[in-house]
């Protein structure tokens, strides 16, 4: 299912509660400051914050074949950045080692190295991801299925959900587009699970042309 908010103007935001901690201001509410897997310019027109797990096959197939052209043409241009917050609708993945290994690389620099291989495993049997954490260290040397035993990953990848919750998202992919325009207003956009490449094309380069 597809929605896009023609007008631009729906303050889809309002009303959330805050988490704790300060206010992430180019995200808006319920969003605070803290790492996040972020391409593109902090001085972008438009951020596009995801939504996407590792065990959605459409969030698999956008990775795969509609995002590498969208950085292409609006991330590496400096038009768009792009944040993705890894999470889902069942309770049980906030466990799931596939998004602490996502965490913990974020939080090692190595998340956009890593990213494609954990699409690609997050379906197969639980040995595919067991042998991909046993044959990888972390950038300090440390055996990485021992730092996911971290306090703080698990804590990470529980505010992504969080986050998830409090903004009601209905499923994965959900892409929330957000513009400050001119007269210091919010302008959004929402599309939900897998379009066509043209389609980004055409939410995008319509919320570029907004004052």
């Amino acid at each position: 299912m597809m929605r896009i908010l023609a007008s631009f103007a729906l303050a889809l935001m309002c009303g959330l509660v805050h988490a704790s901690g300060t206010a992430d201001q180019r995200l808006g509410a319920p969003f605070t400051q803290r790492e996040r897997a972020v391409l593109g310019a902090e001085t972008a027109n438009i951020v596009v914050i995801e939504f996407s797990s590792f065990k959605c096959t459409h969030c698999r197939t956008f990775h795969e074949q509609i995002f590498p052209r969208l950085r292409q043409l609006y991330v590496e241009t400096g038009k768009v950045q792009w944040v993705i917050i890894n999470a889902s609708n069942e309770a049980a993945d906030q466990t799931s080692p596939v998004f602490l290994v996502a965490r913990d690389a974020l939080h090692q620099g190595t998340y956009w190295e890593l990213v494609d291989q954990l699409y690609q495993v997050g379906l197969r049997p639980p040995e595919d991801l067991e042998a991909l954490i046993k044959n990888r260290a972390t950038t300090n040397g440390q055996n990485l299925a021992d730092s996911l035993q971290d306090p703080s990953v698990r804590d990470a990848v529980a505010a992504d959900f969080a986050e998830y919750a409090a903004l009601k998202i209905r499923g994965t992919p959900t892409f929330l587009l957000r513009k400050l325009g001119r007269d210091g207003r919010w302008k959004r956009a929402i599309i939900e699970d897998l379009q066509p490449l043209g389609y980004f094309q055409q939410v995008l380069d319509a919320l570029l042309k907004e004052p």
